[in-house]
């Protein structure tokens, strides 16, 4: 607690101090007059707000430079506090200093050193649209750390978008180099000084070509660097959804697709065989740019459910039906209008950049269908009183789904995200940075609170069962009952007036004479 105590409050603080800071940032004059202050130390603020957006609801300027320039030093200067604690054997200090020696290296090799500062800026462009960006940056020629190149080195043309059906409610799409992530994570286990590490990622391989028959070198180099998920949400179409109180909340039918950018046909191929395993009634289609296997589900559900894979476009494709294969693959070659040619993507794309190395977006489809589940799982409950439900309600309006759409970019400089969306991100920053404390401080104070009320309802359940206890002597003594008779609750009820019951909800057996009355609690006893 007191680790998350240390680490909380300083970045809570420092952020409320940043946000604090730049209220005033178009004020030219500083409170004595026409003088300006000039900063003592170097920094990136010039290079980080040329990439924002001035004038608007919210601009921030956070500069890192000269915290973390040489971090991987600093924290290797720790190393001799934690080693030269008392009651240590030669292992554990052994141990910690291989601990500290990897933090070290990672710090150094993933190229968190490189940032020098972070902003964000947000501009309302139209009523209730506001567009907003932020840019993590590093100075030309820096930025050769991992953490630089996990995401795409280069920004692309987002073609991913070119596929993406009317209907779809969310769609999520990013670069990912996982040949450089394995590459990463292999020279680190094999550096930590750790055997069972680099004993367990030599042994990975092996063990993955053995649950899915494929090799692993040559699965990742099949890999396009390309990940994503799409959810569709048909109006055309609703289905039934039950509700844990019984009722049910109409939705329009979704479609669920993962898809890969792919090299070959080496994971299709696989997963085609595998298919052909399980089942014979596996249906295939073989086209000039479209090879697809689906395989229909026997149980009757709600929505039409063909488990399917496909290639197509240089992407692999895992969907929930092949209806939806067939959708994207029409998009994909302009036989059918797709997401871009719809009036609410069009609007959301005003102003954003069209080459990057990810992109997501969230719709008022999807939005709208969460908020309605999400009203209907807080207003189940028939005995909430009127106006407890219209302050609810409050919070699952369907106005308040969030709408979005946002491209990122690995630039020559650093990360630059720019977001059409219903969302002011800087209340919600600041909300965040009220939440925090409040956060902490509940963390704190919300687990004694519930210790306190366990130890209250035990001590309160004991006194119960003494009470019962008493009884049932008093009972045996007048009625000159044996030992191993047990009475019943109305037995003891004129010794009692009424029957007690644990406040924590517990059960009470009463048990014979010569035995103590027990709670179905397990703590909740009498003392021997």
């Amino acid at each position: 607690m007191k680790k998350t105590l240390f680490t909380l409050v300083p970045v809570a603080c420092a952020i409320a101090l940043c946000a604090l800071a730049f209220i005033g940032c178009n004020k030219q004059e500083s409170p004595a007059g026409n003088s300006k202050v000039v900063s003592a130390t170097t920094n990136s603020f010039q290079e980080v707000t040329s990439h924002l957006d001035p004038g608007g609801d919210f601009y921030l300027y956070l500069g890192t430079q000269q915290w973390l320039d040489g971090l991987s030093g600093k924290i290797s200067g720790w190393r001799g506090l934690f080693t030269s604690l008392p009651d240590l054997d030669d292992e554990k200090r052994a141990n910690i200093g291989k601990g500290f020696d990897i933090v070290t290296r990672l710090v150094k090799q993933s190229g968190v050193e490189d940032v020098s500062g972070f902003g964000m800026s947000a501009i309302q462009i139209e009523p209730g649209l506001y567009h907003s960006k932020s840019f993590l940056h590093h100075y030309p020629n820096r930025g050769n750390g991992f953490l630089w190149k996990l995401g795409g080195q280069k920004p692309h043309a987002l073609k991913a978008l070119d596929m993406l059906p009317a209907e779809t409610g969310m769609a999520v799409f990013s670069d990912l180099d996982l040949p450089l992530l394995w590459s990463v994570v292999k020279e680190q286990a094999g550096e930590s000084g750790f055997p069972q590490a680099n004993q367990f990622l030599d042994s990975f391989p092996a063990m993955f070509e053995h649950a899915t028959g494929l090799k692993w070198d040559q699965t990742l180099n099949s890999l396009g660097g390309e990940f994503g998920i799409v959810l569709t949400l048909d109006d055309s179409k609703s289905i039934t959804v039950p509700m844990p109180n019984r009722e049910t909340v109409q939705i329009p039918a979704p479609g669920l697709m993962i898809a890969a950018k792919v090299k070959d046909e080496t994971i299709f191929n696989r997963l085609d065989s595998l298919m052909s395993k399980a089942s014979q009634n596996v249906e295939r289609e073989d086209q000039p740019g479209l090879k697809m296997r689906s395989m229909p589900f026997p149980m009757p559900l709600p929505i039409r459910l063909h488990p399917t894979i496909a290639l197509s476009g240089g992407y692999l494709f895992v969907s929930s039906s092949d209806d939806l294969v067939r959708d994207v693959v029409a998009t994909m070659n302009g036989k059918k209008p797709g997401l871009k040619s719809t009036a609410e993507f069009k609007r959301l794309a005003k102003g954003i950049p069209e080459n990057g190395n990810a992109f997501s977006f969230l719709s008022q489809r999807f939005g709208g269908t969460v908020v309605k589940i999400q009203r209907q799982i807080f207003l189940m409950n028939g005995k909430t009183q009127p106006a407890r439900k219209r302050w609810l309600e409050t919070f699952v309006n369907t106005n308040r789904a969030t709408v979005a759409f946002s491209v990122a970019a690995n630039t020559d400089e650093g990360w630059l995200t720019v977001e059409n969306g219903n969302r002011n991100p800087g209340p919600m920053l600041v909300a965040s940075v009220i939440a925090a404390p409040i956060g902490l401080m509940s963390a704190i104070a919300i687990p004694n609170f519930v210790k306190a009320r366990q130890t209250a309802q035990k001590n309160a359940c004991i006194n119960n069962l003494r009470r019962i206890e008493g009884a049932k002597q008093q009972w045996a003594l007048e009625h000159n009952m044996p030992e191993a008779s047990i009475p019943t609750e109305s037995d003891l009820l004129p010794y009692l007036r009424a029957m007690p019951t644990c406040p924590a909800g517990g059960h009470y057996t009463i048990g014979a004479v010569n035995e103590k009355p027990t709670c179905s609690i397990p703590d909740h006893k009498l003392p021997e």
